[in-house]
C-alpha cells in the first residue's frame, strides 16, 4: 500500500481543473488527519467519496481538454463517465475507453487505469449490492484514494506529454 502522504496530495493537487476539485480533495486530507482518534468504524467509504465525487469532475474536464468529448456533452446531466469509460461497451459509438485507444499507444494502458480506478473508487462506493455492502476499511479506503490519486497523476502525465505533440489546452 502507498502512503497518503501529503506530498502525494500536493501532487494530485497539480493536475486538479478547479477549486471545487481541490476543495473536496483537501476534505479528505483533513478527515484523514482527524481520524486517527478513532478506534473502529464499520465502513469508511465516507473517505472515499469527496475523492470520487472529485474524480468525476477531473475526468470530464480531462476528457473535454483532449477533445474527446465535446462542450455539450461536457455540461450534460446525461454525460455518464463510467458508461463511457467502461471496456465492456469499448465499441459502442460514445465509448471514451475507445477513443482514449485511438488517440494515442499509450491510451489503452490508460484507458485501463481510468476505468480500474473509476471501478473501485466509485462504483463499489456509492452502489449497494444485496448480500455484500462491500464496507472497506481504514486501509482498503486509503488503497481506492491512493488508485484514484494515480489514476490523476497519470493522466495528467498523459496529458502533458500528448500537449507537447497536439494542439491542446494547457491544464492551467
Amino acid at each position: 500500500m502507498n502512503e497518503l502522504t501529503p506530498e502525494l496530495f500536493a501532487e494530485v493537487d497539480k493536475y486538479l481543473f478547479g477549486p471545487e476539485q481541490k476543495n473536496l480533495i483537501a476534505d479528505v486530507a483533513i478527515i484523514l488527519n482527524r481520524l486517527q482518534k478513532f478506534d473502529h468504524i464499520s465502513d469508511y467509504s465516507f473517505l472515499v467519496s469527496p475523492v470520487s465525487k472529485a474524480y468525476e469532475g477531473y475526468l470530464k474536464d480531462f476528457f473535454l481538454r483532449i477533445n474527446i468529448i465535446d462542450d455539450y456533452a461536457y455540461k450534460s446531466d446525461r454525460f455518464r463517465v463510467g458508461k463511457t469509460l467502461n471496456p465492456s461497451l469499448r465499441y459502442k459509438r460514445f465509448s471514451i475507453y475507445q477513443k482514449l485507444i485511438d488517440l494515442d499507444e499509450k491510451g489503452e494502458e490508460l484507458a485501463e487505469i481510468l476505468w480500474t480506478a473509476w471501478k473501485y473508487g466509485r462504483n463499489e462506493i456509492f452502489h449497494y449490492f444485496p448480500g455484500n455492502l462491500k464496507n472497506i476499511d481504514l486501509p482498503g479506503a486509503e488503497d481506492r484514494i491512493n488508485m484514484v490519486f494515480r489514476a490523476i497523476i497519470e493522466s495528467g502525465e498523459f496529458y502533458k506529454m500528448h500537449l507537447k505533440n497536439h494542439d491542446l489546452e494547457p491544464l492551467i
